[in-house]
């Protein structure tokens, strides 16, 4: 039996949920949500949650944030998923869901940006009709909708 998942605006109590979220991350994977190596800090956490440049929801599972994403009001996405929850469509659903809410933000164009070894997030790209270009050191994807 699968457990529920609830995509939902990310909120100031999520604090502690996201800070969990990203403590369970490897250098790795923060790398590819923030696209340098740093310790995730509680001001990054709190910029999630309180910029108004962009957008941020979460994944829940029984009252545990599982995932988080962000669009930024230039089209930008990243995405991030707990370990343990990965390879369940999470990320794709986070993916899904920021698309709508750029749709209805007026936003035409979607991207995102990581290396070529994420291969989670390009299948994730791929699925969902964006135009990859794999650069040696770069990948570049774009969604015009």
């Amino acid at each position: 039996m699968s457990e529920k998942v609830l995509y939902r605006l990310v909120k100031p109590s999520d604090f502690e949920g996201l800070k969990e979220l990203y403590e369970s991350l490897s250098p790795d994977d923060i790398f590819y949500r923030f696209m340098s190596y740093h310790k995730v800090t509680d001001e990054d956490i709190k910029f999630l949650i309180n910029d108004k440049n962009h957008v941020t929801i979460v994944a829940e599972i029984g009252g545990k944030v599982v995932g988080e994403a962000s669009l930024f009001m230039d089209g930008e996405i990243a995405v991030v998923v707990h370990p343990n929850f990965r390879r369940r469509g999470i990320g794709t659903a986070l993916v899904k869901n920021l698309i709508e809410i750029g749709k209805v933000l007026g936003l035409k164009t979607f991207k995102f940006y990581t290396l070529p070894d994420n291969i989670p997030m390009i299948r994730i790209g791929r699925k969902l009709g964006f135009n990859i270009k794999i650069g040696e050191d770069e990948v570049v994807a774009v969604l015009k909708t």
